[in-house]
């Protein structure tokens, strides 16, 4: 893998130290709560700032050529992430957006952060056995189905041909995903932690935009449309995670009681994705802001909802073809690309058809795909099914594919629950939902993580309410 332009990492730890002071920003709420109290600060301060100052040392060692700065803002990241298990899950999941190790693709340290930040996010749960997310029966159901659909996915790794090495993808991509959806539900405990997650997915896909934005305008890329860097690379994916962040940076913009402050920079985050998502010509996700806008809608109590609804409807839809058309891609290209798309689509269901029982393999769709695909072909090669519920059924069956689809629903269902509470939640996944109906995003992080966090809001909802 060839290391990309050190710019990008520079821009990237410009927006690192707004995520940090968001950290501290909750950390510092959290000692005004009452009942907080910490035994022996003094003793605990001093060793915390003696441990900034030694993470600061050896990170330099490795990062002096690359970016001090960046050492500095690693050292401050796991320093906060000691002083609560969220802290610490919401820096591994910023590093995991950011993913330097794929700007700097020959830094022993940046290659080694994933696992190094895992470890701190258990190790930090297990320094604070009070401050742990309590799962209710309700919230292990969920779990539970998605356990029994990981299970099925890893039976389907005995239909590749190499099954030790589908199984060592498994792990390396899917499992990662698990983990930290069991992170979220076990560590998020409080109305505070419920925030600070939201936050960060909002604070991630802005360093993503800055990056892409900066690309895009540059003239780095000659794809024509704005994309980031890494995984982010296509522009699908990254208008599909800024669509997931948009409604939790309209919180403070509907809130009476929040500052002035935080209502201008909602604004702001949403009028620059908004360019961000014209610039990417991504039609997946125009619908899904369109979704997220329907969405929204019904939450509001009026007494002519249906009226304002279909009105919304209309001009939604209509506005959503007038961009199609206005959208600067030619209609060959757009025609192609849907013509494709079905393509995928009638391949994927030709291997459910062929093998319903587990179906191709986890990650076989694109070593499968010329040999089930139909109709007129424009694409060859391995290719991807573009689609997270058709590549579902493809890779592991009918019983695989229900038991996503079961899951995905249960989490829909959880965040209509808890619409009044958290409407920002259900307008995420509603818009994410979308968005990823036309991308392979089954086993992407981002779905569990938004996942994660809409089953332990509704485990802290019921703590709170006296349920169980």
């Amino acid at each position: 893998m060839i290391s990309l332009p050190i710019e990008y990492l520079h821009l990237e730890t410009g927006v690192l130290p707004v995520f940090l002071a968001m950290l501290f920003w909750v950390q510092l709420g959290r000692t005004r709560e009452i009942g907080y109290y910490t035994r022996s600060g003094r003793k605990q301060l001093f060793c915390l700032v003696s441990g900034f100052l030694l993470l600061t040392a050896v990170f330099g060692i490795f990062l002096f050529n690359v970016s001090p700065l960046l050492a500095v803002e690693l050292a401050a990241g796991c320093t906060l992430s000691l002083l609560h298990p969220v802290n610490a899950l919401c820096f591994f999941v910023h590093l995991m957006y950011l993913r330097p190790w794929e700007i700097m693709t020959n830094n022993v340290l940046l290659l080694a952060l994933p696992r190094l930040l895992a470890f701190l996010c258990i190790f930090s749960w297990l320094l604070h056995p009070d401050q742990h997310g309590k799962p209710t029966r309700s919230t292990v159901r969920g779990l539970l189905v998605l356990l029994v659909f990981s299970g099925w996915l890893f039976l389907s790794t005995f239909q590749s041909p190499h099954v030790a090495e589908s199984q060592a993808d498994w792990f390396r991509t899917y499992f990662k995903s698990l983990v930290v959806l069991m992170m979220g539900v076990f560590f998020i405990e409080s109305e505070k932690s419920i925030r600070e997650f939201e936050l960060t997915f909002v604070i991630s896909a802005l360093a993503l935009m800055v990056v892409g934005y900066y690309q895009f305008r540059t003239g780095t890329t000659n794809a024509g449309r704005l994309e980031s860097v890494g995984m982010f690379g296509d522009p699908n994916d990254l208008a599909a995670v800024v669509i997931m962040a948009i409604p939790f940076a309209l919180v403070p913009v509907f809130n009476k009681t929040a500052g002035l402050t935080g209502q201008i920079a909602g604004v702001l985050f949403t009028a620059f994705s908004m360019l961000v998502i014209w610039y990417t010509k991504s039609r997946g996700a125009m619908l899904a802001v369109v979704m997220q806008a329907l969405t929204a809608l019904s939450l509001r109590r009026s007494s002519h909802k249906g009226f304002k609804m279909a009105l919304l409807v209309g001009l939604l839809g209509g506005g959503y073809f007038i961009a199609l058309h206005a959208i600067p891609r030619t209609s060959e290209e757009m025609q192609e690309s849907s013509e494709s798309r079905i393509t995928y689509w009638k391949a994927a269901v030709n291997m459910a058809i062929h093998h319903p029982f587990l179906g191709v393999g986890f990650d076989q769709y694109p070593d499968n795909y010329e040999h089930y695909a139909s109709g007129t072909i424009y694409e060859w090669g391995r290719r991807t099914a573009h689609s997270s519920w058709f590549l579902a059924f493809a890779e592991s069956g009918i019983p695989g594919g229900l038991l996503y689809v079961s899951f995905f629903l249960i989490a829909l269902r959880t965040a209509w629950r808890n619409r009044r509470r958290w409407p920002a939640q259900l307008c995420a996944l509603a818009g994410y939902g979308t968005a990823m109906s036309f991308l392979s995003h089954t086993y992407s992080l981002y779905f569990y993580l938004l996942s994660g966090l809409i089953l332990a809001s509704d485990a802290f909802s019921k703590r709170t309410d006296g349920g169980h």
